[in-house]
């Protein structure tokens, strides 16, 4: 299964099985679309291979237009409670992430209530202490959704899981140090951002549960951020809105703005469809891979460009934080320059610590 990139879905399984450390009796549930089939049957016979076991939960594009399209809609929110149970047995759950989120001609309201039976297994899984591992794999589906051959995204992923993982893990852990003990947080950028958070007392986490991997991130006081983001290029609904304009004020966003309207009426659509705690701030992140460099459209990989940031507002409360919503938008800010307090930890992208 190998290609002029250098992707290989054999290494891949192994890389995946790898992370989780997958051992004899173990129970792993894998989750993904008709087009991971060669990814699925790599990951099913390495973990037998270990002595473990697999279950599958495969759906296709087309029979999620049509739920989405023609269930009726009180039905569309409804929890799978049998698979909830199903928990207790599973050890690991690996998600791959292999096509676009975005179903075409379903309104946004109902992909929401979609979205509320993979929402309950996640949280499920947390308080269960099942784990989640979120797995990229490059399909012909995602490049098309990006605009990107797929020669290109497939290149553009190896390079990111081809990484010095020790050196990987050695940045993700420094950082770490330095944002733990920092109370506050500035951030800005020659395109404009200015913004601060309060970071102190919250736990920081590193990325442990994604391939490919690297960020370090933490969830800011939801009433801290202060300031103006501008983010170079804002991937929302499958829409690319450059120098998109953020304005916090007591963490809450209070004004978006962009050159070009249809992108604010796309944020408006996605508000307008989220509940709860939609609009306050809920993540820092700081991106760590330096086998990433530029944004794809896909947030499992633009979140991780080396020497970039993301925030987020939405749910947090998964880890740290307090906000409860349907709704996680990550924006990443490309070549900030970043004070933990008084010492400056990146400039213009380039990492100093």
């Amino acid at each position: 299964m190998k290609n002029s990139a250098g992707f290989d879905v054999e290494v891949l399984a192994d890389k995946t099985v790898e992370m989780l450390a997958v051992s004899p009796g173990q129970v792993i549930w894998i989750w993904a679309n008709v087009y991971s089939m060669d990814l699925i049957e790599a990951l099913a016979f390495r973990i037998r291979a270990h002595g473990a076991f697999w279950l599958l939960r495969l759906t296709t594009e087309p029979l999620l237009r049509r739920i989405g399209l023609d269930v009726p809609e009180q039905y569309l929110s409804l929890i799978p409670d049998h698979e909830v149970h199903w928990l207790d047995d599973m050890d690991a759950i690996i998600e791959i992430r292999d096509h676009p989120s975005i179903i075409p001609d379903v309104p946004l309201p109902r992909r929401r209530a979609m979205g509320a039976e993979w929402l309950a297994l996640i949280k499920a899984a947390d308080r269960k202490g099942c784990r989640h591992l979120m797995v990229f794999n490059p399909t012909a589906a995602l490049a098309e959704a990006y605009g990107i051959p797929l020669e290109e995204l497939k290149r553009r992923f190896w390079q990111a899981v081809n990484v010095d993982c020790s050196l990987l893990d050695q940045r993700q852990e420094t950082i770490r140090a330095h944002l733990q003990t920092a109370r506050q947080v500035r951030i800005v950028s020659a395109a404009g951002t200015d913004l601060r958070l309060r970071v102190h007392r919250r736990p920081v986490l590193v990325d442990t549960d994604s391939l490919p991997y690297g960020e370090t991130y933490v969830a800011p006081h939801e009433d801290s951020a202060e300031g103006t983001a501008i983010i170079d290029k804002a991937f929302i609904r499958g829409a690319c809105i450059e120098n998109f304009t953020l304005s916090f004020s007591n963490g809450r966003i209070g004004q978006v703005s962009a050159p070009d309207p249809e992108g604010v009426r796309i944020w408006q659509e996605v508000m307008d469809a989220a509940t709860g705690d939609k609009d306050v701030i809920a993540e820092l992140g700081i991106g760590t891979n330096p086998g990433i460099t530029q944004p794809t459209g896909n947030i499992s990989l633009d979140e991780k460009i080396g020497g970039s940031v993301h925030i987020a507002v939405g749910m947090n409360d998964r880890f740290g934080g307090k906000n409860k919503s349907n709704l996680h938008q990550d924006f990443v800010i490309l070549k900030p320059t970043v004070w933990f307090d008084r010492k400056i930890v990146i400039e213009d992208g380039v990492f100093k610590v």
